[in-house]
């Protein structure tokens, strides 16, 4: 039988301090001393440099990970002279002021990477103030880097005669990988800190039973154990833990279900609502407005009242190894309900339910579908302003139906405040994308203006949307379908112009950290490409071209993006070359 984690027994054994950490004194301290970078708010800050400003050829990516970390991952390659990838972030001057070093929490590949400090003393072209540490595959490990132990590089030669390193001066601090070695390579990072901060901080105490006792919260460690639920390992984790009052207020019938064996996947369910991969001090947590649960629902904040999703905190703020504690006074409930049995019960949505029954999506959107899923929902209005004979003639064409309402299902759940961010998705067929846009205020999806957002499901998110948005179109389907035209020689001049361009101004983009734009900026050279005509490419790279765009559409992140689209480039503008030759 499996046991709940471990880290969630220690939270309730460190619990005994919350009696003496009310709310009041400590929903609005700081997060943590500046030397403390940490990623449970994101990776903003963080770029990546590459030996692309030497001509080389390697890749590097960052992206958050799960339980608040950075992953850095991508390809060392040493062609044209290169050999690394780094990642960096600023650090205002003064923020190792007395400090002996750093320590590092890391997850590698088995690789030797350097940690690469930057000093105002000393500032250089290429290099910085490194030294050398070794990772396991697939393990957490700290790593620590004494300040007096990092010796100045520069294009990977020691400087000699250079002054020691010194901690006020420092003004930047990264990572890099430059052992020589090609080939993929992943690094996560969960946290970097002084080491003096590290070696302060304190450790959690106290016997679980007395502890959960003492601390109210004897019913919600029964409900772990009679859940035999497990969370994520190494992950940092928020537990919302609700006190042995907040339970009794549920009806004896529900805590009876709950507790028998049809009841344990709700009860697993509502726990896992309780808890947060990321740990967030309550400083930190009343500057959101919103957090995603492990039911995969969202958790509303409202800072004013102090409360969680309803439930106002009464103690925070308590460390355990694992994470944060912040005790509330109610259970939190997730919606239960699948998007299929929302839909079918919410009169907004009865032509919507109609047409979901006439095209057999609803096992798709049902409670045995997990998902998760967006459903992009029309409302009866939105039916309505379709002619009324063109509306039953689609209600009767099955293909076609199916077609139409996968156009408005999408394959994750993609809340309004990361629509913007995320800019496209899509759709459930994966034959088309849709696009996030902001027009007068208001957020709009294809077009579609989303008129009430985030309605939670068990299985995803429901946004209602005002109009019904059409199928990938067949002239879009045809418009990767490759001719046999020959192409003009002026047209593939020009198309080679604007791929060049792209990629002349793109490349110091990407340099720089801004791979969004670089990735925008491809995108859009591709595009116009694309558009010129049939006589501009040939077959085979228009083709090319146009899976690139596709292929780009399906990631998130923006490096590989333009990683895809600048090999797509590279490739057409290579057939270009042998075609004139």
């Amino acid at each position: 039988m499996p046991q709940f984690t471990p880290s969630l027994a220690s939270v309730l054994a460190s619990l005994l301090m919350c009696a003496a950490a009310p709310v009041a004194a400590q929903s609005r301290q700081a997060t943590g001393s500046a030397s403390n970078l940490e990623f449970d708010n994101g990776t903003k800050g963080w770029q990546t440099v590459l030996d692309g400003v030497m001509g080389g050829l390697s890749t590097g990516r960052i992206a958050a990970g799960e339980g608040g970390t950075l992953r850095f991952t991508g390809e060392l390659s040493l062609e044209n002279n290169g050999g690394f990838s780094q990642i960096r972030t600023a650090v205002p001057e003064g923020t190792f002021a007395g400090t002996t070093g750093l320590v590092l929490r890391v997850k590698g590949d088995g690789r030797s990477y350097q940690c690469d400090i930057r000093s105002s003393r000393l500032r250089l072209m290429a290099g910085g103030y490194q030294r050398v540490f070794e990772t396991k595959a697939g393990e957490w490990i700290e790593v620590t880097i004494p300040f007096d132990q990092c010796v100045a590089n520069s294009f990977g030669q020691r400087m000699r005669n250079a002054p020691a390193l010194d901690p006020a001066s420092i003004e930047s601090v990264g990572i890099t990988l430059a052992d020589k070695k090609e080939g993929p390579f992943a690094i996560e990072v969960d946290w970097i800190r002084s080491a003096d901060e590290t070696s302060a901080k304190p450790s959690a105490a106290g016997s679980l039973a007395s502890v959960a006792t003492k601390a109210n919260l004897t019913t919600l460690l029964a409900l772990v154990k009679a859940a035999e639920i497990e969370f994520p390992k190494d992950a940092k984790l928020t537990v919302f833990a609700p006190t042995n009052e907040a339970f009794a207020k549920l009806p004896p019938e529900q805590v009876k279900f709950l507790t028998s064996a049809e009841g344990k996947p709700t009860l697993q369910a509502i726990l896992k609502h309780h808890v947060v991969a990321q740990s967030l001090e309550s400083s930190t947590l009343l500057d959101r407005r919103r957090l995603k649960a492990l039911s995969g629902q969202s958790l509303e904040i409202d800072p004013a009242a102090l409360t969680v999703d309803g439930a106002r905190l009464v103690a925070t703020d308590v460390a355990f190894d694992g994470g944060l504690v912040h005790v509330i006074d109610g259970v939190m409930l997730p919606e239960l309900r699948s998007i299929e049995e929302i839909v079918a019960k919410d009169d907004r949505f009865s032509t919507l339910r109609a047409a979901i029954d006439a095209a057999g999506l609803g096992p798709q959107l049902g409670a045995q579908n997990s998902g998760p899923w967006t459903l992009l929902a029309p409302s009866n209005e939105a039916f309505a302003a379709i002619p009324a004979d063109a509306l039953k003639a689609l209600l009767q064409d099955r293909p076609a139906l199916t077609a139409v309402l996968a156009a408005h299902v999408l394959p994750t759940a993609i809340r309004r405040d990361e629509m913007l961010a995320q800019g496209q998705a899509r759709t459930l067929m994966g034959d088309g994308t849709v696009e996030f846009a902001l027009a007068s205020g208001a957020i709009t999806v294809a077009g579609a203006r989303i008129e009430v957002a985030d309605i939670e499901a068990s299985n995803g998110v429901i946004h209602v949307i005002d109009r019904v948005l059409p199928a990938p179109s067949a002239a879009r389907a045809s418009s990767t379908t490759a001719t046999t035209k020959t192409p003009s020689p002026e047209r593939a001049r020009q198309a080679a112009t604007i791929l060049e361009l792209a990629i002349e101004r793109g490349v110091p983009r990407f340099n720089a950290g801004d791979a969004p734009s670089c990735a925008a900026l491809y995108e859009l050279a591709i595009a116009s490409v694309v558009l010129l005509g049939e006589d501009c490419v040939s077959p085979s790279a228009k083709a090319d071209l146009a899976k690139a765009l596709e292929q780009g559409a399906g990631h998130q992140d923006a490096s590989e993006r333009a990683w895809i689209y600048r090999r797509a480039m590279d490739r057409a503008l290579e057939r270009m070359a042998m075609s004139d030759a």
